[in-house]
């Protein structure tokens, strides 16, 4: 039955309103028969892929993919024409799209069929989620580098997987790092990472013999600026000197940031890429806030570094003071030593009794030296054998050894430890002991 006037008139203007949204829309919208030829592209598909309508009509539609998911779409239509089954989900899936420069535009594709005179056809509209791939990124990128510094002992330690993270997260193939050298006033290199698919050895190599004057090439204009900086080219910028080399490399983007404390550059770190990438603020504002939080990890292990030394230096200081004051070595007359042991005596003090002892009998010559232990605490086996050790090496300069303060609870200690006393003699008391020492050297 034909259409009456009115109907026409209202079809007409329906598509003609579906032609303004279809040439209005931001997402592109590409139709493909079932050999996968382009039939049809609206203006967006031209802006997002960088071809003209006319390169991709009735061209396969392969070219607007990358070359690792070619065969994958030809092998998944095949089938589906075939058997119906789809290797992917229609509906809202990311896939990667090729722009005509070579670079991979994300996309997210959802994909429709329909018939028309007894042929197959199939729509897909993909839209440009460039921005939300780099906001994943970006997240993705400043998470990894807060872990990294978590997991560090220390900055230094952090910094070749904080460059890896980095350049895995944005999706950059080389990073460096330049720190500060406050006498010389240049800027040094540190360490570098790059991806396993690049060719950079030689500009890894002039890098690490280049130093950076404040304002010379990226990083010296960071550091003269204390903010981040991007190029889009650095084969083509007139402040790079290291250009030849890059370009040896196939490296063209690059973007750099401070490492900041109390206001201070005192590192640069700096990224490349093998593609010419458009400055990118939202990138830049976020590792300019990962350079201060970096800083502020540098400055807060650079003050427990600092705290540390101090403290190893206190103990130093107090263990040498305890040294003099828990081991003393007592002229009682010239012929007799007294060294009266107060507290614990752990390994280091039983190290510094016999080294006391037998550095003041090298002194004074003695034939005679008292120790008391009547301020001992705990008499244990470790106690007992340094006691034995400081008898027979006192025994070798010649000197004998008497040993007091031996309480009947010490005693049993001895014996239950099966301590061969022998070699020393034992009183229960100081004056006891001083008594001993005197006949002792009467009969000598």
């Amino acid at each position: 039955m034909a259409l009456s006037e009115k109907e026409l008139e209202e079809l007409r203007e329906s598509e003609a309103r579906s032609r303004i949204v279809v040439e209005t829309v931001a997402d592109a919208i590409i139709t493909i028969d079932a050999a996968s030829r382009i039939m049809f592209v609206n203006p967006a598909a031209e802006r997002i892929f960088g071809y003209g309508a006319e390169e991709m009509l009735g061209a396969h539609m392969t070219m607007l993919m990358p070359q690792y998911l070619r065969h994958l779409h030809e092998a998944g239509m095949e089938r589906y024409v075939e058997t119906g089954v789809r290797h992917i989900p229609w509906d809202g899936v990311e896939l990667p799209g090729l722009h005509k420069s070579g670079r991979e535009v994300p996309l997210e594709v959802s994909f429709g069929e329909f018939s028309l005179g007894g042929r197959r056809f199939f729509t897909g509209i993909a839209r440009d989620v460039t921005e939300r791939v780099r906001a994943r990124r970006r997240l993705g990128a400043q998470y990894e580098v807060t872990r990294v510094l978590a997991e560090s002992r220390d900055f230094r330690e952090a910094v070749p997987r904080i460059l890896q993270a980095v350049c895995e997260a944005l999706g950059w193939e080389v990073g460096l790092l330049w720190t500060l050298d406050r006498a010389a006033q240049v800027l040094r290199f540190v360490e570098a990472w790059h991806a396993a698919d690049v060719n950079v050895e030689e500009f890894e190599r002039l890098s690490s013999q280049r130093v950076f004057a404040r304002g010379e090439g990226l990083p010296g204009r960071v550091w003269a600026a204390g903010e981040p900086a991007w190029i889009e080219d650095v084969v083509a910028d007139d402040n790079f000197p290291r250009a030849s080399a890059a370009e040896s490399g196939d490296l063209h983007g690059g973007f750099a940031f401070p490492i900041v404390i109390q206001g201070e550059t005192v590192a640069v770190m700096e990224f490349f890429s093998r593609e010419v990438r458009r400055p990118d603020e939202a990138l830049l504002a976020m590792v300019g806030h990962v350079g201060s939080q970096m800083g502020q990890v540098v400055e807060r292990q650079r003050a427990e570094d600092e705290r540390a030394a101090l403290r190893e230096e206190i103990i130093r200081m107090q263990d040498a003071q305890l040294a003099e004051l828990s081991t003393p070595l007592i002229p009682l007359t010239r012929e007799i030593v007294v060294m009266p042991l107060v507290g614990a005596v752990d390994s280091k003090r039983a190290r510094r009794v016999i080294e006391t002892l037998l550095g003041g009998l090298a002194k004074t010559h003695a034939p005679v030296a008292i120790i008391d232990i009547t301020g001992v605490e705990v008499v244990d086996t470790h106690v007992a054998n340094t006691l034995i050790q400081a008898a027979q090496a006192a025994r070798l300069l010649g000197t004998r050894v008497i040993l007091t303060g031996i309480r009947a609870g010490v005693a049993r200690s001895l014996v239950g430890l099966g301590i061969d006393l022998e070699a020393v003699k034992t009183r229960k008391a100081l004056q006891d002991g001083i008594a001993l020492a005197f006949e002792l050297l009467r009969e000598e």
